[in-house]
């Protein structure tokens, strides 16, 4: 990074440039779907158009949409810092007047990622799992059922290889 890496003196002035961030990189886009009008066209088929869903409230479903995933990488870069300097900020006993600013970050990708399980097209998520495992402590649960005794079931694992403690 070329040049002295900016210093954020308080909260404010950090979580201003971080939202700038964020601003950066997503748009809001209105929810529409296909409904029919009375006209049709030269061949006989119905035609349609793109209008608004409204929530219950009566108010057009809006969704925040990234242009492209929000990276911590990115994000010190857009700040003008290393990622050593971001992780000094995180760290709460050094810097605990950012820690509602980091804690807003996390908040935010965390977000994007656990969306981006849920409705990610062509089911290509091995690496949101990965990184919601291992930067958000997520974990696959594992259901293991005993039958007999559980010295029975360490022996078996033992045998197996895998109840070793050393």
């Amino acid at each position: 990074m070329a040049g002295r890496p900016r210093a954020y003196e308080s909260n404010e002035k950090l979580r201003k440039a971080v939202d700038k961030y964020f601003a950066s990189i997503t748009r809001e886009k209105t929810l529409t779907e296909k409904k029919e009008t009375d006209q049709l066209d030269k061949y006989g088929h119905v035609i349609y158009e793109d209008v608004p869903i409204i929530n219950r409230l009566g108010k057009p479903v809006t969704v925040t949409e990234f242009v492209y995933p929000p990276t911590i990488a990115d994000l010190c870069d857009f700040l003008h810092i290393e990622h050593s300097c971001w992780a000094n900020y995180a760290n709460p006993d050094k810097h605990p007047e950012f820690v509602e600013t980091i804690t807003y970050v996390r908040g935010r990708m965390r977000d994007w990622n656990e969306k981006e399980l849920l409705m990610r097209e062509g089911k290509n998520i091995n690496g949101i799992i990965f990184n919601l495992e291992n930067n958000y402590g997520y974990r696959e649960r594992t259901q293991v059922s005993v039958n007999g005794s559980l010295e029975q079931y360490l022996s078996k694992l033992e045998e197996a290889g895998e109840g070793q403690m050393f």
